[in-house]
């Protein structure tokens, strides 16, 4: 049995994050942030962003969010600091672990789902424009708004 239990553990180790053979890919060192759902209504730009990878003692700080047009040309920045001081209506959580805004960012735990809501009056939103996020480690996600 105790083999059994050796060879299991061995194999996900091996499976999960090639740790026996080959080189270590360790998933939960970055985070992973999926971002689906934009939709527009009027000046609100909504979307659903929902933490799937990555340490679950680290969160994810969310430090920009930019709206790109077709040439990758920032057209709306929300930086750092208004993340910082989001305002917690425009946040829709679906579980019980929790996006928020923190003290330097908005704070992305592991397993966290939720809606958010941005106001872009006097921004237009075109075809072929882009939701851009960043995390505080450089890490970029981008998804087409449609």
């Amino acid at each position: 049995m105790s083999c059994g239990i050796l060879g299991l553990t061995l194999f996900t180790n091996q499976y999960f994050h090639g740790g026996v053979l080959g080189t270590l890919h360790n998933k939960s060192v970055k985070p992973k942030v999926e971002i689906s759902h934009i939709e527009q209504h009027g000046s609100h730009l909504t979307f659903q962003l929902f933490r799937v990878e990555g340490a679950d003692v680290y969160g994810s700080f969310l430090i920009g969010i930019e709206v790109l047009d077709e040439n990758n040309k920032v057209i709306k920045s929300i930086t750092q600091k208004e993340l910082a001081e989001f305002p917690t209506h425009r946040i829709h959580n679906h579980y019980v672990t929790k996006i928020k805004p923190g003290q330097h960012s908005l704070i992305i735990p592991l397993g966290a789902k939720a809606d958010i809501a941005l106001d872009l009056r006097g921004v237009p939103i075109k075809e072929n424009y882009s939701l851009k996020l960043i995390d505080i480690s450089g890490i970029e996600w981008t998804a087409p708004i449609k």
